[in-house]
């Protein structure tokens, strides 16, 4: 199981640059200074990327032009960040009580690139499909011929403004698959826009970006490989089993044809014999099995490892009769 605690996703840093704000800036986070007399900041502008999520962007703010450009040096194009230490100055009293403000009004630990407000992704692949003719102008004169004037009066009166949602989103459900990015990124919508269950727009909007990005196909891919390379491993492991038994059996044909008088010790005994010859002759081969003897000759006896060498073995141990018990 992976580390909760751990870090999944390598951020690799993809533009960055310095803005340097006076207290006279509409920008100016004069939060920052609420018990003090405001001075010249330094806002880096950092756009990353996690993995394969879409790119976001976001704003340290420092002090001094030397500290900024240090964290600029610090942090080039290419590089990955470090999620765990976003921190790049030490928080004052005035900016932990604007955390705390933000945290009571809940608008802490929002997903990054969480919905249409911040990515146009949706947007993108229905205009890409040719479901949308762009994101402010409405359906595609496909989907609005397909849904008809009259179910088109029906979704205005019902859903308002947002009528082009409803339409592109029943469109998507009688023409297209539901595991089709079209689908997923109406589908969406309709909840972000219409139901206002972000729940539901939530894992639409995930479900989105795995099939954009490749996650999912990737992840598919990776999955098939294991299981063939899972399954070449098997063929291999069994194809060596049953070169042991051949080997183990020949060895013990080689002992008891050199020194019969050792065949009344018992196949196990026998074995021991052989084996030690086995892995002299064959050492690759037996890197492994050498623990699973009993097994091969109970295979081998029982015609599990085939007749031929269940009939070689008990040309060597032959079945003793059952006697009688006496009364």
């Amino acid at each position: 199981m992976l580390d909760p605690k751990a870090q999944t996703r390598k951020t690799i840093v993809k533009e960055i640059f310095v803005i340097h704000r006076k207290p006279d800036d509409g920008l100016f986070p004069a939060w920052m200074f609420k018990d003090g007399t405001p001075q010249d900041v330094w806002d880096v502008l950092l756009t990353v990327q996690s993995g394969l999520l879409p790119r976001r962007s976001e704003i340290t703010t420092f002090l001094s032009e030397d500290e900024a450009n240090a964290y600029v040096n610090k942090h080039p194009v290419g590089s990955e960040i470090d999620t765990s230490l976003r921190a790049a100055i030490k928080f004052t009293d005035a900016m932990r009580e604007k955390v705390y403000a933000l945290m009571d009004a809940g608008r802490l630990g929002q997903p990054h690139n969480a919905g249409d407000m911040e990515s146009p992704l949706a947007f993108d692949v229905l205009k890409e499909a040719g479901l949308i003719q762009g994101y402010n102008d409405g359906p595609d004169i496909k989907v609005l011929t397909s849904i008809g004037k009259h179910r088109l009066g029906v979704l205005k009166n019902k859903y308002g403004d947002n009528w082009t949602v409803a339409a592109v989103f029943e469109y998507c459900i009688f023409n297209l698959p539901e595991s089709s990015p079209a689908y997923v990124a109406a589908a969406y919508q309709y909840h972000y826009y219409i139901t206002e269950d972000d729940f539901a727009a939530g894992y639409w909007w995930r479900d989105l970006e795995c099939l954009v990005f490749g996650v999912e196909s990737t992840a598919i891919i990776a999955r098939d490989m294991r299981t063939k390379a899972s399954k070449a491993a098997g063929e291999k492991s069994s194809i060596a089993r049953c070169e042991r038994r051949i080997a183990l059996l020949s060895a013990m044909e080689s002992v008891a044809e050199r020194n019969p008088d050792v065949l009344p010790l018992g196949a196990k005994a026998i074995a021991g014999l052989g084996l030690a010859r086995c892995v002299e002759e064959s050492p690759s081969l037996w890197t492994q099995g050498q623990g699973q003897v009993d097994e091969y000759l109970g295979e081998i006896r029982r015609g599990e490892a085939g007749e031929d060498l269940k009939a070689r073995f008990f040309a060597m141990f032959p079945l003793k009769p059952p006697k009688r018990l006496k009364a």
